[in-house]
């Protein structure tokens, strides 16, 4: 389940398997059975192959193995077409895949069996015992259940010990995380395997330490739709005002209806009856009526023009913190259950659903006290009591310094001391005098938001004033991307023309910034680099890709042009043919083409990447930092100003290096043969 439809995204890493514990010893798996073909066992089966893995994918019919055959050919084909794949690697991948209708066979060897089969218990128990009779000894068995405790399957078997709950998200290819779920009896070294499993295949694993039902992401999720529901049913609020809330006010891609139509009613009803959870009326009614969404042409909205049409005006005065709040309680019930820790289930929740923040962050920004206010009397939640506790020991988040995280209270921090950000992580090395900034919003492909370009800002000025920091390097969250661009579904209320127009004045300032900083800078992209990510990049002095990253920039494709220096300082790096047709055609190429055109300063293999942008930025941090300013200075104004201007201000730049310390320092260290140890003076 997912709140939104992934775009493009970042290339995928197909690497060949990798090592996973079975029953304690680490081996390298080589083959895995998908039993189920459907809307998730095609491609858990289509993402395991392009990872290396030999694929046995199992069905009922004929007809449903062809269809799963076709979808996933389908699948990679779109793959090639983006440039996310090779042909050739698509053709590999599928002839790792082998259809069959014969349980045992497709068992046989297995190191692992991930089960896909409609959400019925009763049909998953029937599997697991068949499963169990004809896989081998050795064989994990997984469940790819998006709410069934694990543990029921599990007793079905023979071999509790190595049953495990591995929850994909659809569409697998895309989707970011994988929920790994502990059944009763669940060994630690099945559990690692899992893990071990999810990482191999370029996931993120959060690990759901005990077997509740919906486990995090559907459990958190649920009254996101249920409670819009009944708010709908009961007191008469169009769906159109719910959905506008959620999305402009909320910061959510999708309202709470849209959502229902995407996943499909029919399987929300079926999944909540046979759970023996009350469906609120406007889900039976659909149901009845056999409307069930997108898939049907039409749910709670028609599809026969697209996607509804809402705007920020429809919202009205609808709080979203109604229905927020009964998250932020189910959120906070799991950390009191032990079940996940905060930043867990926060994690889980950006990555599965893209909730904004995540539920217990957002609480935190909120206020406990106003969560708990918004669910006093409620007729459906009671407050989780640990939101009760909290507030009782003054715990209220943000506001009070303490709440599900540490925070500094207002007022609290010392001049100098290190800010706080929350679109941003950033690090610093004392030793290499290396700071580094990462986007840190892998949920939206480290897309650009109002906040983490004025935190980008404060980063800038603080390491301006920090003789400690030499080199600043720039990268992106995950493998995935580096950035894509700007988020403009989290730029407010306002008009489009109006978000373009304040988010282009903002990106080409910051960028500025970044261009004309007084340090070397690097953009590390570690994934893909798209429109604004690559305008970001080409605002560095140095750009380091890794292969897997694709750059473009793509603003041509929407109807747009660069608006933050993209199209002048392409120019400057490719000349004006090759930035024609990278800005004009608005393809995304590979690392490596990129590096041959020169628009960035080299590829590297992906699993030497981090180690290549360490190693050159600590080499940048070495060199001695007013000649390093001048020269930077030197170069950029270098096609600015007739050749005699620039001949003069290099001979005035020589003058003033010639007094400072390091040239001395230089020269001897030269004469003693030993590194030189700038300070700047």
């Amino acid at each position: 389940m997912k709140l939104s439809e992934e775009g493009d995204g970042g290339r995928q890493t197909f690497n060949p398997a990798s090592p996973f514990l079975v029953a304690g010893r680490s081996i390298m798996a080589q083959k895995v059975a998908v039993i189920g073909a459907g809307e998730m066992g095609h491609g858990i089966a289509e993402l395991l192959a392009l990872h290396g893995y030999t694929v046995a994918m199992r069905d009922i019919k004929q007809e449903y193995i062809d269809r799963g055959m076709e979808r996933l050919k389908w699948s990679l084909d779109k793959l090639v077409e983006k440039a996310q794949v090779t042909r050739a690697q698509a053709d590999e991948a599928l002839s790792r895949i082998h259809p069959t209708l014969d349980t045992a066979e497709a068992c046989r060897d297995a190191d692992i069996v991930i089960e896909a089969v409609f959400e019925d218990v009763e049909l998953k128990k029937k599997v697991f015992h068949e499963l169990d009779e004809v896989a081998p000894d050795k064989a994990i068995l997984a469940s790819n259940t998006s709410a069934i405790p694990i543990t029921n399957m599990a007793v079905a078997t023979r071999r509790p010990t190595k049953v495990v709950g591995m929850h994909f998200f659809n569409p697998p290819m895309l989707m970011p995380l994988i929920e790994v779920i502990r059944a009763e009896k669940t060994s630690d070294a099945t559990l690692q395997a899992a893990v071990d499993l999810s990482k191999s295949l370029g996931k993120t694993a959060i690990v759901v330490r005990k077997d509740v039902p919906g486990f995090i992401t559907t459990r958190v999720l649920a009254p996101y739709m249920n409670e819009a529901a009944w708010i709908h049913y009961e007191e008469k609020v169009p769906i159109e005002t719910i959905d506008a809330a959620m999305r402009f006010k909320g910061g959510f891609p999708m309202g709470p209806f849209e959502l229902a139509d995407q996943v499909g009613i029919d399987l929300l009803f079926t999944a909540q009856e046979k759970a023996g959870i009350p469906v609120p009326p406007p889900f039976q009614q659909m149901y009845a009526a056999r409307k069930f969404g997108k898939k049907t042409g039409e749910g709670f909205y028609s599809y026969k023009e697209g996607r509804p049409k809402l705007t920020p005006e429809m919202a009205g005065s609808f709080d979203p913190l109604r229905i927020l709040a009964p998250i932020i309680s189910e959120a906070a019930d799991l950390v009191a259950m032990d079940v996940a820790s905060p930043s867990e289930i926060d994690e889980a929740m950006r990555l599965g659903t893209a909730f904004p923040k995540g539920p217990l962050a957002l609480a935190d920004d909120l206020g406990i006290d106003k969560v708990l206010a918004a669910l006093k009397n409620h007729p459906r939640f009671k407050p989780a009591k640990i939101l009760q506790e909290m507030a009782g020991r003054g715990e209220l988040g943000v506001a009070s310094g303490k709440g599900f995280y540490e925070h500094a209270a207002a007022g609290a921090e010392a001049p100098g001391a290190a800010a706080r950000y929350e679109t941003i992580l950033v690090t610093k090395d004392a030793a290499s005098r290396v700071a580094m900034v990462t986007l840190n919003r892998p949920d939206r492909l480290n897309t650009f938001t109002v906040e983490m370009f004025q935190e980008i800002e404060r980063a800038l000025a603080e390491f301006e004033k920090d003789d400690e920091v030499r080199c600043v390097v720039f990268t992106g969250s995950g493998e995935r991307a580096f950035s894509a661009g700007a988020d403009l579904s989290a730029f407010g209320g306002a008009s489009k023309a109006h978000q373009f127009w304040k988010v282009s004045q903002l990106s080409e300032h910051v960028f500025h910034s970044v261009a004309n900083f007084s340090k070397p800078t690097v953009a590390a992209l570690n994934g893909a680099t798209m429109g604004g990510g690559l305008e970001l990049a080409l605002a560095c002095d140095f750009r380091i890709a890794a292969k897997r990253a694709r750059i473009g920039q793509t603003e041509v494709a929407r109807g747009l042009v660069p608006g933050a220096g993209g199209s002048q300082r392409l120019v400057r790096i490719l000349g004006l043919a090759k930035a024609k047709e990278i800005a004009m055609i608005g393809d995304r190429i590979m690392a490596d083409e990129a590096a041959a055109i020169g628009l960035v300063t080299r590829a590297v293999e992906n699993e030497a990447f981090e180690a290549e942008v360490k190693a050159f930025a600590e080499k940048l941090a070495k060199g001695p930092p007013v000649a390093m300013r001048l020269i930077k200075v030197m170069l950029n104004r270098s096609g600015d100003v007739p050749i005699d201007a620039a001949l003069e201000m290099e001979a005035m730049a020589f003058g003033l290096v010639m007094s400072t310390d390091d040239v001395y320092e230089g020269i001897q260290a030269f004469m003693e043969k030993r590194p030189p140890a700038f300070k700047g003076e």
